[in-house]
């Protein structure tokens, strides 16, 4: 009589069926997914104020409250700052593999089929050169050495990332070899090094708002790479 519906229109009325399905779906996501929605966000904020203000001057609290979450939240993932740095560099690390593997794995057209060589070259160039230019990545990236070369308990943990890095970044240059068709000027190992070390140099001179300038860069980046990989 108040205008409100009768109790068992929720099962028959379409829009609060739909309702109802999606509150139904919510509950099953919970758990696990709402875990990991957690643990994201906690590292997005991370990520943000490590970048920014550096390790030291971020408080778990601050994390917590950048993630919109309590700091019972942020003990219930991880034990504390160290552990999430070390699990959003490992992150960064997928995303970063993961998004050289994809210049591999996409065709060069609709047509279904690995790419050729001058594309693979053009693709691989293109996306080493642009690399530089993630300021906040390479921030953190930054602020993990510093820490690292501070902090005795989290340097071995800091120098097994790097190793895994580096490790990744070889068999990547040996996996694009052998798709390219294309004969290492040296070992994949001594590739990783120089490469990662010349894009970290590069970033420093970014981040300190120096010259060269972003297009310089680039354009010495594509040089070095050019010469080391696609040269005889």
């Amino acid at each position: 009589m108040n205008g409100a519906p009768p109790s068992h229109a929720c099962t028959r009325c379409p829009v609060c069926s739909y309702n109802l399905n999606i509150m139904k779906t919510r509950i099953r996501l919970t758990r696990e997914q709402s875990r990991e929605q957690t643990r994201q966000r906690l590292l997005d904020a991370t990520h943000a104020l490590f970048a920014t203000q550096g390790f030291a001057a971020t408080s778990v609290e601050q994390i917590a409250l950048e993630a919109g979450y309590t700091r019972g939240a942020f003990y219930s993932n991880f034990q504390d700052k160290a552990d999430i740095f070390l699990a959003l560099l490992r992150r960064e690390h997928e995303r970063i593999m993961g998004e050289f593997q994809a210049l591999l794995d996409e065709p060069a057209s609709e047509a279904e089929g690995p790419p050729p060589q001058d594309l693979l070259e053009a693709r691989l160039l293109a996306h080493y050169a642009r690399m530089h230019q993630d300021s906040q990545l390479l921030a953190l990236m930054l602020e993990a050495r510093l820490h690292a070369a501070r902090d005795a308990d989290f340097a071995p943990h800091f120098r097994r990332f790097r190793e895994d890095l580096l490790d990744a970044v070889g068999r990547y240059a040996q996996a694009f070899s052998q798709r390219a068709g294309l004969t290492l000027s040296m070992s994949p190992e001594d590739l990783a090094f120089g490469f990662v070390a010349l894009c970290d140099g590069c970033a420093l001179h970014r981040l300190a708002d120096s010259r060269p300038g972003d297009e310089d860069t680039e354009r010495v980046l594509r040089a070095f790479m050019k010469r080391m990989v696609f040269e005889p």
